[in-house]
């Protein structure tokens, strides 16, 4: 028990570090794509009581909630106001998966039987490109209604008038800055090529 309870402590401690690290990253990425933030999800939302948690089997994962969480941000050009309800020609919405174990099955909330050595830690990097502008809000009204293609593949059926481009990055190759912007530069180029449309990255400020 003794040497159990030391493996927690030395999760948690990783875990919090992680997590930091990880919000770090997200806000590079952010910025990198000339984004601003617009919205999340967590697939696992935190109890606001503790009452019959003992009783629910998602109870661990609930205090969890940065697992497979996803973050939106919003691009548009034309700096309109309110826009998440208010769409232009050319607004993209980008959005970020964090797969921290493809062993996890957020829909059906479970755990393969895979070891954890088989599985990996991802991104999924996506974006929405709005061809014909509709009415309707930016989250519920294309993020809810358009599937995750195939990996490096867009979806133009999900919602008239807006396609999604989604490519997963690995986190290993997220070592350091280098890393990180020639594996987004990669990502745009991917992304570009798939959707006809020119998607780039920001000059970053220097240090």
């Amino acid at each position: 028990m003794a040497n159990a309870l030391v493996d927690v402590r030395r999760a948690y401690r990783l875990l919090a570090d992680y997590q930091q690290r990880m919000f770090e990253l997200l806000a590079y990425l952010r910025d990198s794509l000339g984004a601003q933030d617009y919205y999340q999800t967590y697939v696992h939302s935190l109890p606001q009581r503790v009452a019959g948690l003992e009783n629910l089997k998602t109870s661990g994962l609930r205090y969890l909630p940065f697992h497979d969480m996803s973050v939106l941000w919003l691009r548009t050009p034309q700096n309109q106001p309110e826009p998440w309800h208010n769409h232009r020609k050319g607004d993209l919405m980008f959005g970020v998966w964090v797969r921290s174990d493809t062993g996890y099955d957020k829909h059906t909330g479970q755990f393969s039987d895979r070891a954890v050595e088989a599985t990996t830690s991802e991104l999924m990097l996506s974006v929405v490109v709005c061809d014909t502008p509709a009415e309707g809000n930016w989250y519920r009204d294309a993020w809810l209604t358009i599937d995750y293609p195939e990996d490096g593949q867009v979806n133009d059926q999900g919602k008239p008038g807006y396609r999604c481009f989604a490519q997963a990055i690995g986190l290993e190759r997220l070592a350091d800055k280098a890393a990180i912007d020639a594996a987004l530069q990669a990502w745009c180029l991917a992304a570009s090529h798939k959707l006809d449309v020119q998607i780039t990255t920001y000059p970053q400020p220097a240090a």
